[in-house]
């Protein structure tokens, strides 16, 4: 595995080389992710909302398995550390498990989602309530992905009510 490409992916394009914050950053540099993946529901490309839930749900877990991976190969190969703080690739999953069948359908609900899971993604990743705290200290790249996952799980339940309580 070529550590150049995989250290591309574990920081982001570069979002998680900033100074200060590198998880918002990182976190931020998954909205254009988001963008395009949703454009293709929001395009038309897929009409369909469940086989684009579906499709969303497949990519969700192959991210989460394959950040695992490249989280365990990291802190083994190329940072010799527990979770470094470079890596935001964690981040891009938890963010992306945010936006899980939050579906908006007009430019103004997207923007709305957008931001919203931003603040809702960093609030449980950084105070990391409840039980996502504990699964830090699981090994192998397990701990490094987990804590972000469940974060974004929390944050999708909460906006996913709003959506539904604004009825957007």
């Amino acid at each position: 595995m070529n550590k150049n490409i995989v250290q591309f992916f574990l920081e982001w394009f570069g979002t998680g080389r900033s100074k200060k914050a590198p998880g918002t950053i990182g976190t931020l540099g998954a909205i254009p992710l988001y963008i395009i993946f949703h454009s293709l529901y929001f395009s038309g490309i897929i009409k369909n909302e469940k086989i684009y839930n579906m499709i969303y749900f497949v990519f969700l877990i192959f991210l989460f398995f394959i950040s695992i991976y490249m989280c365990d190969f990291a802190e083994k190969k190329i940072y010799y550390k527990k979770d470094p703080q470079q890596v935001v690739l964690d981040e891009v999953l938890g963010y992306m498990t945010t936006l899980f069948m939050v579906n908006p359908t007009t430019i103004l609900s997207l923007i709305i989602n957008i931001v919203l899971a931003f603040i809702l993604f960093r609030l449980f990743d950084i105070t990391k309530p409840l039980f996502i705290d504990k699964v830090q200290d699981m090994k192998n790249g397990v701990g490094v992905v987990a804590d972000d996952f469940l974060a974004g799980i929390v944050a999708n339940i909460i906006l996913i009510g709003v959506n539904l309580w604004l009825g957007i």
